[in-house]
């Protein structure tokens, strides 16, 4: 374990602690929290001798990354105040030149004060760091943390507060830390299903190994969570009807739209594939009223919600009492493509008993309750 600090000459104090495993890269910045100092502990360097101002880089290997050096840019903002005041906060780091070696790790940024080991809150009022997968290079931030966005490019991403609490003037070191990446959650014994998504219904679904997801199924995920009772709004029925009925299709239209997959992963894609149909038309089409939901927790706004495919599906019949499904007979996305080659028939689930209905006609009217995969 090797500890960093802002004096090479003085002691190292045994109270300073990172995550062991882990190779810690800290930018140290002057106490007016505009420039990292030129003056750094043994090992750590810059790739200039003089001063770094916020929205400047600096450069370093983590411990993923091997000898390619990523590069970490600190920016601040002003936020005004009442009387003419105002103050710069730390709001946003940015980390670029990342290679494919650190595919599959977290990244936790956290920033310290010049003399106190105590990481210093970043947002949320007492939030003190900000974790994000490197998912085969799609960044996310800790979805089950509000207040953090990510910006996701090819290699890079920038971590956003939205609400910044750590004033530039007390930030005297920021840190990035790599390491095996974990579950968004801490309960081992079940990992994240049963608990609140960043979406605010309940995740249902935790795979094993990350699925291919998306509605191009170009991205990979490993969680399911369902829209929460209520999501309709004013919508919504009663308590043992929390979902409105639609036809699968358009009034009247029963056309083949080749959604026959009926794998978790595939929910998203369909629904895109079905919704096309009916364009926003929300009234007689399941998957177009799916994709019509959106919430926004904190500063972030979740509007990939789908019908599920057939395999979702089912992993909510399995979770219904959690999810709080009523006895009725859900819709899936999935095409029954064995029935007039799926011109006619989709897959549903009654929930009461379990049962999936290979022919469920299109223009009949079974019950929706949005998902999201992430």
């Amino acid at each position: 374990m090797s500890y960093y600090h802002d004096d090479p000459t003085s002691d190292v104090s045994a109270s300073r602690s990172f995550l062991p495993g882990f190779l810690v890269l800290v930018l140290l910045i002057t106490g007016g929290g505009l420039f990292v100092k030129s003056t750094l502990a043994a090992n750590i360097s810059l790739s200039s001798g003089r001063a770094i101002e916020f929205g400047q880089s600096v450069s370093q290997a983590v411990a993923c990354s091997g000898s390619q050096n990523v590069t970490v840019t600190p920016k601040s903002s002003f936020v005004n105040a009442t009387n003419g005041t105002g103050t710069y906060y730390l709001a946003s780091i940015t980390v670029g030149n990342i290679p494919t070696s650190c595919y599959g790790v977290d990244f936790k940024l956290s920033a310290y004060g010049p003399s106190s080991s105590t990481p210093l809150a970043l947002f949320n009022s007492t939030s003190t760091e900000a974790v994000v997968y490197n998912n085969s290079g799609n960044f996310g931030v800790n979805p089950l943390i509000a207040g953090v966005s990510i910006t996701s490019g090819s290699g890079t991403f920038t971590v956003n507060f939205s609400s910044p609490v750590a004033q530039a003037s007390t930030v005297d070191k920021v840190t990035i830390q790599s390491g095996l990446h974990k579950a968004f959650c801490n309960d081992t014994a079940n990992g994240c299903v049963g608990q609140t998504g960043p979406g605010g219904g309940k995740i249902f679904y935790q795979a094993a190994t990350p699925f291919t997801c998306g509605p191009t199924r170009s991205t990979t995920c490993t969680y399911l969570e369902a829209a929460p009772n209520g999501w309709q709004g004013a919508g919504a029925t009663d308590d043992r009807n929390p979902d409105t009925n639609r036809t699968w299709s358009p009034s009247g239209q029963r056309a083949n739209v080749i959604a026959s997959q009926e794998g978790i992963g595939w929910g998203y894609k369909h629904s895109v594939t079905i919704a096309a149909l009916a364009g926003s038309n929300t009234t007689n089409n399941a998957a177009s009223l799916a994709r019509s939901y959106s919430v926004t927790i904190g500063a972030t706004t979740y509007n990939d919600w789908f019908l599920a495919s057939k395999d979702e599906l089912n992993e909510m019949y399995l979770k219904k009492v959690m999810i709080g499904l009523s006895d009725a007979t859900y819709f899936s996305s999935t095409d029954n493509t064995n029935i007039d080659a799926g011109t006619r028939a989709a897959y549903s689930q009654n929930m009461q008993f379990g049962a999936v209905i290979p022919d469920a006609f299109k223009y009949y009217s079974d019950f929706v309750r949005p998902i999201r995969a992430f």
